[in-house]
Formats: structure tokens, C-alpha cells, sequence
């Protein structure tokens, strides 16, 4: 009973608790909102923000225990001077919380005015992305932030693969820094924005068309707009009138002129001015939530007859729905754990102020710390989605969808999120997609073209590409110049040739004109040319320039439409072929040394497989010693007298001969190389002996061969600058003792073209450098690529190389030109074949003497059990024990007689036959390791 008595005690404390809690909650909590009431966006966000006051206060009274949210207009006209006085109109009514504001450039001045007083603001629409900054600590927002936005805009441009982009953009706050970003975005891509358009915000038709007039004249094609609805609107509708929809234009619009094309309503002018647009609008996943929203909407739209603004809601719409709840949570969750709010006036305002300003005047919410903390730690199912902010009260999750605008209306290619990047899989679904497939679907582009566009044109009316042309004393045959109609200068040349003939396979036409650099007397500097172009004189250079990593890290090459790399030319002299030991040269010392030794080496392995058996190998040691050697040798006339009787020899017979047929004929094809072909040698051999050598080295005037050389640790003295190929041949005739140089370093393609009308010089060894010729244009250059696509065509239809064969004429001094490295074979050619040799000789060595071993075991084992005896077999198995090995090699080296020769042995012995007869009867296997001599006399 007293259980009971307490139980029903402890319920009514609880009771009378709860009630005295409900009974400290405030009848009403203030909440102000600063919109641009206004803007068409601003409207529709008031009535957004009025249907969660109503979902709050009536539908889910119980959620504040009967707590009304008492909403308080401020009307900011997307003025910061405007805003700033209205919300300075909020404070003084001790709002706890505001919704808004709705522009950037207002919330930069209200957001300071935020930290003063410790209100939070929870904004929808302000999407600036300094206003993450710890500055602003009191600024929450739903809106995902233009920092992310601006990476989805530059993952759209990365998997397209632009690398210039023009951004277009208002000159505010909001415009600005956002375009900021997608900088540093593009930067992470290896991509960047040429040039920025920014548009004054009070700019009208005329102004946008002049603008757009001149970032027509540029060549890339890649436009970014990140401007308010209204005056994007306007701005697609000029850039139509100029043609700037056509085919080859991409234009990628943000989220705030996005939100506007997906409307019944849009105006057809603008409807058709936007075809083919692409850009990026926030994520909104389906659900329970979202849908009651919608039917709400439509309903409200059909009650109040206002379709224009109503009928259609954005995601800015369902963000400032969300951000009442959000205030209603974080109120709710205040109001649970830290009571009511109270407001106090600032300390000493007056002598910190200077005055009595309303400014200084406003009053501070003395728990605002703390309910900025029951903000951040807020996470419900809102309409929008999961609604949960990180620690600088940003979305903790951002996701956009990418759209394409299609006839009326906005379609899905993608979805892009911090995560996966850009991909056709939905965010939060089971798919998933790696980091290197990124991927969009098909996106009809402007003009209606299915085709990507390439991003970069030359304009028509734009300024010609100003192009610098080495200008020097030889060679020709890759540039040159002469008088054309009317004293005009004409350009031609292996190299301008190819040039030219790139262009004419480009989809657009290039104006262009040449400028020499160089006086023509002397070669100039290929790397000062190279850097004219990072210095913007030229826009591109033509000629014969190496393709090198120094350059490459400067200028963008195209694809190499030559092959080149270094050389060295020597004289040629008169080969000492008909001296005594010339037939020495086809092999290298460790050629003959191994050929020497494996000869021995196969020679005691057929004498150690036959001498058992055959008799041709038997005889006193000198005897045997002779016949192995006259063996072993004579398999390289295939004229053995002996024969062969194991088949272990004869396997091992077979594979040698083999090996012996294809040294003797790569012995016989390269000694006649050498006496006959090979009448012309070099003086140098190649690269290692030159730089070894104390000899001077020639090589062309202002190429980078000199600077290579240097790096050989070559030294300068030893190094002539030639200026042209009359200058090769002087310098190459007088050699080193006279005042020229011993051998000369140049590019393939110079030498080629030296050597094809003088027929005494020769290349000495390979090449030794790999490169090729290209034409260098600035850094990020689209040009580039598009030329580099041209030089392939003209690769693969054969017209890149009948332009070469016009100029260049072949290499044809005939057999005097051999290119050499070494003149020998060496052990590297043949090892394969000594391998297998030396592998099969000892296999068949080790199963030879696996089976003596077992037939001697046999034989033992039989003379044991025929002669064992108790008197004598401890000292029998003492003997055996103690030379078993000794028996076993004489049992190996013993002769083994046939059959029918042992017969004739035993009639010999029983007839008296001589002593020779009967000391091979007494090395007989049967008396070797029987019965002791004792007993058998």
C-alpha cells in the first residue's frame, strides 16, 4: 500500500512539473524576416516562410506547447542600405531569431549587425561564400553556399575537357567573390577563366550588348553567367540577338537564373534565347514531406489566383519553409533546457559610441551563444531534404543536379556531389560511380548541336595571329622566304608547308601573318625566340623548334610532326680489314673464350658418356686425352672417324651440332660483312667515344644542342658553333688538327639533309636523344590542340610525309653510310644457345651416372649373397664399407665387353692366349668387388 501511495506521489511531482515547465514557456516568441518583398523570389519566399508559420502554430501547435511564432516583415528591396534600416527595425522589437535576409549584399551588413546583438540570421537565398568566414559566427544558412556551387560548375567543365572559360557576373558581393571561387576551382582542373565580364548592377540592354560585342571577339566559346534571374534573363536575350546561341557556344548559368527556366510561365522571348543552356541547381530528394509541400503550394496558387508568382516553387522556396522550422527547433530545444529569453542593454554604449546612436542603442540577447548552439546542433527531415548545418552553419551535405534547358523546360543530365563528382547516378540511391568515370548524359547544346563543342574558335573579325619564323643563314629547306606578287615576302619550307597545310584540316579559319626573328646572318636563339610567346610578342612560332622540356614547361607544343634527335657526324676512313688477324673480328674475346671452353666442356662429356662402352674412347690416357679432343673439335666439320654408341651421347651429339651450325654461320656471314660490305668506317664510333676523346665538337648555332653537350660534362672550349652546312663540311675537312673539329652533333633531320649531298661523312652509332619538331603556341592554348589533331590527319593520309619527301631529299650516299656501334657478336647473342648445351650435357651426365650407380648397387648385392660366409663377413663388409667409392669409380671406368667378345676372350684364355687376353679377363665386372683373391685361387 505505501508502494502504491509513493508511486501515485512521484506522478504528480512529475505531473506538477510538467505543467509548472508549460506554465514558464512564453505565450509568443518573436521572429523577424527581412525579404525583398518586392522581387518575384522574395514573394514566393514569404509565402513559403507564412506556411510553416501556419504548419507551426496550428497544424503542429503541440510542438512549442502552444508557444506562437510571431513573425515579424522587414522589406529589404535588395538595397544593403535599405536592409541594413530594416533590420535595425527587428532588433529593437527583441526578435530571437531572423529569416533572411535574402541578397548577399545585404546579408554582409545585417550579418555584422547579427554578431553585435548575438540574433542568429538563417538565411535561404544568400549564397556569397565569404559569409562562411568565422566573422559572421551568427549566419546560418540553408542555401548551399556559391564555394560549392562553383566546384559542380568546374566538374561540368572538367569532364568536357575546356580549359578557358569567360565569366560573366554581377559586380556586387554576390557576384564576385562566387566567380573567386570558381577560379580556385578551375585551378584544381588545369583549367582557368581568360577573362571576367563584370556587369555593374544597374547595367542596362545596351550596356550587356556591348559587353557581349566584345567578349565575342575572343576565341573561347566557354561562358559562365553567375548574375540575378532578372538580369540574366536579359543577358541570354542580347547574347540571341548577337548570335551567341549558335552552334560552338556553351553557356552555363548558376542556380539563381536556373531556378527561373523551369516555369510554365517563362516568357517564349527568353524560352528561345535559353535553349541549350546548361547549369546547376541544388539537389531535392523526394519524399512525404516534399510532396505535402506541393499539393499545398498548388492549392494556395489556385485559391489566391496569383499563377504568376505561385504556380511554380525552387528550391530558395522550400530552404525559407525549412528555415522556420529550424528556428522552431532550436527555440523548442532552448526553451526545454535553458528557459525563457531575456534582452539587456549594452554596458557603457554611450562613452564607446561617442553618442547616442540607435545603432549603439540595441540590446543584446543575453542567451544568443547559446541558442546559435542549439542551431548547430539542429537535424530534422525538412522539405528540402536533410536539414543540418556544419560548424560555420553551412549545409553539412551539398548536392546539385545538373540540367539541361530543352524546349520549355529544364531536363537532368547529372548530378554532381563533393563525393563522386560529376555522374548520371542520383545521390542517396544504391549506384555508385568511381572518380575516374565521370560522365554526363547527352546535352543538346545551343544551335541544337548534339556534338560537344570544342570551346575555342578564331574569330572572323578578330586580330591575325602574329607568328615568329626563325630567320638564318642554311638550311632552307625548312623555312625560307622570297619576293612574291607586289614585293610582298612569301613564306615556304618543309615546316611552313606542314604549318599550312594543319590549318586547312582546322573546322575554322585562322587569320594569321609571319614575322621573322633573326637577322639572316646568323642562327638566333631558339630559346629567346620560344620565349617571345611566353612574353605575348607572338602568338605562335613556326620553324624547326625541338620539342624540349625546358620549353614544354613555357609553351604549349603541338604533336611532333617530325621525329628528330641527336646524332653525331664523323669522316669516314679507310677500314683496316686486310690485316693478319681480321678473321679474329666477327667475335668479341668472351665470345671465343666461351666458344673455346665449350668445345672442352662437350668434348669431356662424350668421353665420359662413351668410354665405357665404345672402344674408339678407351686406351691409355694419352691416347683418350687426344681422341676427346679430336672429337670435340672436329664437330665443326662434321667429320667425326669415332662413333657414337649411348644414346645419352647421341642426344647430347645432336644439340651441340646444332649450337656449332649456328656459330659457324654467324661467324661466316659476319666475317664477310667485314671483308667486303664494310670498306668505310667511322672515325668515332659514337656518343661515349666522342665525349671521351679530347677532340673538338661542331654543332648548329643557337640550338640546344650546346647546352645538352655542357651537361655531358663536355667542356666548353671543345665546342664550335656552325651556322650552316657549307660550314659542317670545312669544319669536318680540316679536322681537329687543322682548326676543325673531329665529329659534329646535330638533330637528326640537319644531318639527314647534310649527309644526302655529301657522301665522306657518316653517322657514327644511334641516336641518342628521342624528340621531335612542333610548333609552340602560349600556355592553355586550344589552338594547340586543335592543330595537334590536324598533324595526325596529315600523319595518317600520307600528305605529312609527301611535303617531307619534297623538301628533304633521302639518305642515299649509298653502302658508305652504316651506321655502327660495334662490329663484333658478342656472348649476348649466343647465350640462349650455350644454356641449352651446357643443360642437356648435364642432365644427361647425372642420369648416366644414376644408372651405373644402381646397376652397381645390384651388382653388389648379388656378389654379397653369393660369397658371404660367417668367417670372413665382418671383415668383407669392413673392405666393401671402406672402398665402395673406390669401387664404383673403377667399375665406371672399366670397359664393358659385348657378349660375343667375351666368348672369344674365354677360348683364348683355355688356348693359351697372350697376356693381354688375360689381363682384360682379370678387370672383368664378374672378379671386380667378388670373393677375395684367396678364395677364388
Amino acid at each position: 500500500m505505501g508502494a502504491v501511495v509513493f508511486r501515485l506521489a512521484l506522478l504528480l511531482v512529475v505531473v506538477l512539473g510538467s505543467l509548472s515547465d508549460l506554465a514558464e514557456w512564453p505565450a509568443s516568441v518573436k521572429i523577424g524576416t527581412l525579404l525583398a518583398l518586392n522581387s518575384t523570389a522574395g514573394h514566393t519566399g514569404m509565402v513559403a516562410i507564412q506556411m510553416a508559420v501556419e504548419d507551426i502554430n496550428i497544424r503542429n501547435s503541440s510542438f512549442l506547447n502552444g508557444t506562437k511564432l510571431e513573425i515579424i516583415t522587414a522589406n529589404s528591396n535588395c538595397s544593403a542600405f535599405q536592409g541594413a534600416a530594416s533590420a535595425m527595425r527587428l532588433f529593437e522589437q527583441n526578435v530571437v531569431a531572423i529569416a533572411g535576409p535574402q541578397a548577399s549584399v545585404v546579408a554582409h551588413f545585417v550579418a555584422h549587425m547579427a554578431a553585435a546583438t548575438q540574433v542568429p540570421l538563417v538565411s535561404a537565398s544568400a549564397t556569397d561564400p565569404t559569409l562562411s568566414e568565422y566573422q559572421f559566427p551568427f549566419f546560418l544558412r540553408l542555401a548551399r553556399s556559391d564555394r560549392m556551387q562553383m566546384e559542380a560548375v568546374a566538374g561540368i567543365i572538367s569532364v568536357y575537357g575546356w580549359r578557358e572559360v569567360v565569366a560573366i557576373y554581377s559586380d556586387d558581393d554576390y557576384g564576385t567573390n562566387g566567380i573567386d571561387t570558381l577560379g580556385d576551382a578551375l585551378v584544381g582542373f588545369g583549367a582557368s577563366i581568360v577573362f571576367k565580364a563584370a556587369l555593374d548592377p544597374a547595367i542596362d540592354r545596351t550596356g550587356i550588348s556591348k559587353i557581349l560585342a566584345g567578349v565575342a571577339q575572343m576565341g573561347t566559346r566557354i561562358f559562365v553567367v553567375h548574375l540575378q534571374p532578372a538580369m540574366g534573363l536579359t543577358l541570354f536575350s542580347e547574347a540571341y540577338l548577337l548570335r551567341m546561341l549558335d552552334k560552338g557556344y556553351v553557356w552555363i548559368a548558376t542556380e539563381a537564373i536556373i531556378s527561373t527556366l523551369d516555369t510554365i510561365y517563362l516568357d517564349s522571348n527568353y524560352v528561345q534565347a535559353t535553349q541549350g543552356v546548361i547549369g546547376t541547381r541544388s539537389y531535392v530528394p523526394k519524399s512525404p514531406q516534399l510532396e505535402a509541400f506541393a499539393t499545398r503550394w498548388k492549392k494556395i496558387a489556385e485559391e489566391e489566383g496569383s499563377g504568376l508568382i505561385y504556380s511554380q516553387y525552387n528550391a530558395y522556396d522550400l530552404y525559407a519553409y525549412d528555415s522556420i522550422w529550424m528556428i522552431a527547433y532550436a527555440v523548442r530545444k532552448f526553451l526545454l533546457n535553458r528557459g525563457n529569453f531575456s534582452f539587456v542593454s549594452p554596458t557603457g554604449f554611450q562613452a564607446n559610441s561617442g553618442g547616442g546612436s540607435d545603432l549603439a542603442k540595441l540590446k543584446i540577447l543575453l542567451e544568443g551563444q547559446a541558442l546559435l548552439e542549439d542551431f548547430l546542433e539542429t537535424s530534422f527531415e525538412g522539405v528540402s531534404g536533410l536539414v543540418q548545418l556544419d560548424k560555420r552553419g553551412d549545409p553539412s551535405d551539398s548536392a546539385f543536379q545538373i540540367v539541361n534547358m530543352v524546349g520549355k523546360g529544364l531536363r537532368t543530365v547529372g548530378y554532381w556531389t563533393n563525393a563522386t563528382g560529376c555522374s548520371t547516378v542520383e545521390p542517396g540511391t544504391n549506384g555508385s560511380i568511381k572518380s575516374d568515370e565521370q560522365k554526363l548524359e547527352d546535352v543538346i547544346w545551343p544551335g541544337g548541336a548534339v556534338r560537344v563543342p570544342r570551346g575555342w574558335m578564331v574569330p572572323k573579325n578578330g586580330r591575325p595571329l602574329v607568328i615568329g619564323v626563325p630567320n638564318k643563314q642554311g638550311y632552307k629547306e625548312f623555312v625560307d622566304t622570297a619576293l612574291g606578287p607586289d614585293n610582298a615576302t612569301v613564306f615556304h619550307g618543309f615546316c611552313i608547308d606542314v604549318f599550312q597545310a594543319a590549318l586547312s584540316y582546322l573546322p575554322y579559319t585562322v587569320p594569321y601573318s609571319f614575322q621573322l626573328y633573326g637577322n639572316g646572318t646568323s642562327t638566333p636563339s631558339y630559346d629567346e625566340l620560344v620565349q617571345k610567346v611566353v612574353n605575348k610578342e607572338y602568338d605562335a612560332v613556326v620553324g624547326d623548334i625541338t620539342i624540349t622540356t625546358k620549353r614544354a614547361k613555357i609553351v604549349d607544343f603541338t604533336q611532333p610532326y617530325t621525329t628528330s634527335g641527336l646524332v653525331v657526324v664523323v669522316p669516314l676512313k679507310k677500314g683496316a680489314t686486310n690485316h693478319a688477324w681480321a678473321f679474329m673480328r666477327p667475335f668479341t674475346p668472351a665470345m671465343w673464350f666461351t666458344t673455346g671452353a665449350f668445345f672442352l666442356f662437350t668434348g669431356v662429356v662424350m668421353w665420359l658418356l662413351e668410354h665405357k662402352k665404345n672402344r674408339d674412347f678407351r686406351g691409355r690416357p694419352k691416347k683418350q686425352v687426344v681422341t676427346t679432343l679430336w672429337f670435340s673439335f672436329s664437330t665443326l666439320f662434321f667429320a667425326q672417324r669415332e662413333d657414337v654408341k649411348s644414346t645419352l651421347g647421341r642426344a647430347v651429339l645432336i644439340i651441340w651440332l646444332f649450337v656449332v651450325l649456328i656459330i659457324n654461320s654467324s661467324y661466316t656471314a659476319s666475317l664477310t660483312s667485314i671483308l667486303t660490305v664494310q670498306q668505310l668506317m667511322p672515325t668515332i664510333q659514337n656518343i661515349a667515344g666522342l665525349v671521351a676523346s679530347n677532340v673538338p665538337i661542331g654543332y648548329q648555332a643557337g640550338s640546344f644542342v650546346e647546352e645538352y653537350l655542357l651537361q655531358l660534362n663536355v667542356p666548353r672550349d671543345r665546342l664550335v658553333p656552325l651556322d650552316s652546312l657549307s660550314a659542317y663540311t670545312a669544319a669536318l675537312q680540316k679536322g681537329p688538327k687543322s682548326g676543325g673539329v673531329g665529329a659534329i652533333v646535330d638533330e637528326l633531320p640537319y644531318v639527314q639533309l647534310f649527309l644526302s649531298s655529301e657522301c665522306d661523312f657518316t653517322i657514327a652509332g644511334q641516336q641518342f636523344t628521342k624528340s621531335g619538331w612542333g610548333f609552340a603556341f602560349q600556355k592553355g592554348s586550344q589552338l594547340a590542340i586543335d592543330m595537334s589533331t590536324a598533324i595526325l590527319t596529315l600523319a595518317e593520309n600520307g600528305e605529312l610525309q609527301r611535303i617531307h619527301d619534297t623538301w628533304l631529299n633521302g639518305y642515299d650516299c649509298g653502302s658508305q653510310k652504316v651506321q655502327i656501334d660495334s662490329n663484333e657478336l658478342g656472348l649476348g647473342t649466343f647465350w640462349g644457345l650455350f644454356l641449352i648445351t651446357g643443360t642437356a650435357s648435364i642432365i644427361c651426365l647425372f642420369v648416366y651416372y644414376t644408372k651405373m650407380l644402381l646397376r652397381y648397387r645390384r651388382i653388389l648385392k648379388a656378389q654379397k649373397e653369393e660369397c658371404s660366409s660367417p668367417d670372413n663377413s665382418i671383415q668383407d663388409n669392413s673392405r666393401r664399407s671402406s672402398s665402395f667409392l673406390r669401387s664404383f669409380v673403377t667399375y665406371v671406368e672399366e670397359s664393358e665387353v659385348p657378349k660375343k667378345h667375351r666368348n672369344s676372350s674365354l677360348k683364348k684364355k683355355e688356348g693359351g692366349g697372350t697376356g693381354s687376353s688375360r689381363r682384360e679377363e682379370d678387370r672383368s665386372p664378374d672378379n671386380n668387388g667378388g670373393c677375395s683373391s684367396s678364395e677364388a685361387t
